[in-house]
């Protein structure tokens, strides 16, 4: 069983449209809070990535969009490191309704480390290796 990454939240007014319901672009905004508070729980921050020289920037994602989102609905985004690679790694989420336990949304995301001049890059060798450990972790405890 792979580790799992848990963040929780409501979703704040900003994130809807006019007729109440999270805009589908806005989802990865969701998403990218719980990858943000995923690596800042094993060390790196984004900002200590970006110091390093490095961005993670997206390659490939596939969203699947089951039932809609709310305005102030209470969501948990579990997130899982599927696989690491020397320059890329690929996340799966998913988006879960507290109130009922319902599955809303799945995203499969495809990640490239990028240098500063745009060109795909090794990962910094700590950040791998805490990536590598917290994936390989079997203690699947609540983050």
């Amino acid at each position: 069983m792979d580790k799992t990454h848990f963040f929780r939240m409501k979703i704040p007014l900003y994130e809807v449209d006019v007729g109440g319901g999270v805009y589908h672009g806005n989802y990865y905004h969701l998403f990218e809070l719980a990858r943000e508070s995923l690596l800042a729980d094993i060390g790196f921050p984004y900002k200590k990535i970006m110091e390093m020289g490095n961005h993670l920037t997206v390659a490939e994602a596939q969203c699947r969009y089951k039932k809609p989102l709310q305005y102030n609905d209470e969501i948990e985004i579990r997130s899982k490191i599927k696989k690491i690679t020397s320059r890329s790694l690929v996340f799966d989420q998913e988006i879960w309704d507290n109130e009922d336990n319902e599955l809303k949304t799945v995203l499969s995301i495809y990640l490239v480390c990028i240098n500063n001049n745009g060109r795909a890059a090794i990962f910094p060798q700590k950040l791998k290796e805490a990536l590598e450990s917290w994936k390989n972790d079997k203690n699947n405890s609540k983050q």
